[in-house]
């Protein structure tokens, strides 16, 4: 996704509201409440309840209480759902999310690799290659994150560096990872080379009879 349509989606709304829409359009079965809500976008309980209330009163989302705890969700029947949800799905950037994750796990993340947005139905989902020699709860806590703020399932894989070569050899038809047609957000693409087996090492002399007609 380029980076112009992300500062599209930024300039046209504001963070908090960005991603509140980005929750409740890109999930249109899951119910929300308040504190959850201010988890996943770890910021302020008073931005998120103002504009929950400038949603709620549009329309856009339902306030449902059960038991004690009040919920809120999508109106799925509101006319401008089906284009409201497109819009969100092209303004979200899932690469600089993911990108940013790995940043901030500092030197524990030795190698990542993203594949493109696949679709299959209506379930888009990415794999995500990690290699490291140790990876906390939080890494991971912050790809349900994304993955709640962008609707896109994040298939994670996670190595240990011994383990990486192996990987590679047998996943070698996988393009998204080697040649390569994945997005690279850490450590080096000499590291992805599926190793040559001993069959396609051997250098083979050549058939002189191959294409002739000689005959014995």
């Amino acid at each position: 996704m380029s980076t112009d349509i992300a500062i599209f989606g930024e300039a046209l709304f504001g963070r908090i509201r960005r991603e509140l829409l980005c929750l409740f359009f890109l999930n249109p079965d899951r119910s929300f409440y308040l504190l959850e809500l201010v988890a996943i976008l770890q910021t302020g309980r008073g931005g998120v309840q103002r504009e929950l209330a400038n949603l709620t009163e549009s329309g856009i989302i339902r306030r449902e209480k059960t038991g004690v705890k009040i919920f809120f969700r999508v109106s799925d029947d509101s006319e401008i759902f089906v284009q409201m949800r497109n819009l969100l799905e092209k303004i979200t950037d899932i690469k600089s999310m993911i990108s940013s994750a790995v940043r901030s796990a500092d030197k524990t993340i030795i190698t990542a690799v993203l594949s493109p947005i696949i679709m299959s139905g209506n379930i888009r989902s990415v794999k995500l290659l990690i290699v490291c020699n140790e990876i906390n709860d939080m890494f991971q806590q912050e790809m349900n994150r994304i993955q709640l703020l962008t609707g896109i399932e994040i298939h994670l894989k996670i190595l240990r560096q011994s383990e990486l070569s192996t990987f590679i050899n047998e996943h070698s038809s996988e393009e998204w990872i080697s040649p390569g047609t994945g997005f690279l957000l850490a450590g080096r693409h000499e590291d992805l080379i599926p190793e040559k087996t001993d069959e396609e090492s051997v250098i083979r002399e050549p058939d002189l009879f191959s294409e002739s007609d000689f005959n014995w």
